[in-house]
């Protein structure tokens, strides 16, 4: 299993064992607090959670290629030739006192080979390092939709199941929308030679707008299953109270007319 689809499992079963249960309590009726500041309560609950865990995970990967030579996507190779000439000369070991100097010069050594040249580039800019190691092909479209195919039909099959009943219907509704616009946002990002104008965060690349998609979207999903949950009415449940409301009203009322016919009745013998 691969670091992403271990985050992703990871990141499951937080949000539907800890999340979903806890932004349930949050959404649980309560005499003095109206539904609408719960709904406020839960959704700041869940935007505080996801982007605590996300900042944790992006620390966790560290810096991309672009950043470690503080160059950007569109930097030509004269600009990053130049970049990393002035950081060899200060990160070499020969120079660098630090203990880490050897893996420091490593680690811009790799950087530059990889966005040097042109090929690597691209598949680093759409798969990041993983495509790099597995030797991926952006003309490869047969390979990518299946990996697509396979990441979407598993998430709609777990969101099919946990919004299983009556009172999923809306919430389901949500989830696989917003799994449509990822699936766009996704395909548009890989398969766009440049999705991203130059000026929009030059140094993020199209890999880790996709990673930081498929990371957030564990949390939409179970916001969207609490949500749709909590907001869910039965129409059923309450036609058949108001049938059963109306027939204790016309019980009373043929009572009443009863009562009035015998009082009727009584009098006209008297």
């Amino acid at each position: 299993m691969s670091s992403s689809e271990t985050s992703s499992l990871t990141s499951f079963l937080f949000y539907t064992f800890f999340v979903y249960p806890s932004t349930s309590y949050i959404l649980k009726p309560r005499p003095n607090v109206p539904r609408s500041r719960s709904i406020y309560y839960a959704i700041a609950f869940l935007a505080a959670l996801a982007a605590i865990k996300t900042g944790m995970e992006i620390a966790e990967r560290g810096s991309n290629h672009y950043v470690k030579l503080g160059v950007t996507r569109h930097s030509t190779p004269m600009e990053i030739k130049k970049a990393y000439k002035k950081l060899s000369l200060s990160l070499h070991p020969d120079k660098n006192p630090s203990p880490t100097a050897a893996d420091d010069f490593a680690s811009i050594k790799t950087s530059y080979d990889v966005i040097m040249d042109v090929s690597n580039r691209v598949v680093y800019n759409k798969f990041g390092t993983p495509g790099i190691e597995q030797n991926k092909s952006t003309f490869d479209e047969q390979g990518m939709l299946m990996e697509m195919g396979i990441y979407y039909a598993t998430w709609g099959m777990l969101a099919f199941v946990l919004t299983l009943g009556k009172s999923g219907g809306l919430s389901r509704t949500w989830i696989y929308t917003g799994m449509i616009v990822m699936l766009l946002c996704e395909i548009t990002l890989l398969t766009t030679e440049e999705p991203l104008p130059p000026w929009f965060l030059p140094t993020t690349t199209e890999h880790e707008w996709i990673w930081l998609l498929h990371t957030l979207f564990p949390a939409f999903m179970n916001g969207c299953r609490c949500l749709g949950g909590f907001l869910f009415v039965d129409v059923d449940e309450q036609t058949r109270g108001l049938l059963k409301a109306l027939r204790e009203q016309n019980k009373d009322l043929l009572l009443v007319m009863r009562d009035v016919q015998i009082g009727v009745q009584n009098m006209q013998r008297g």
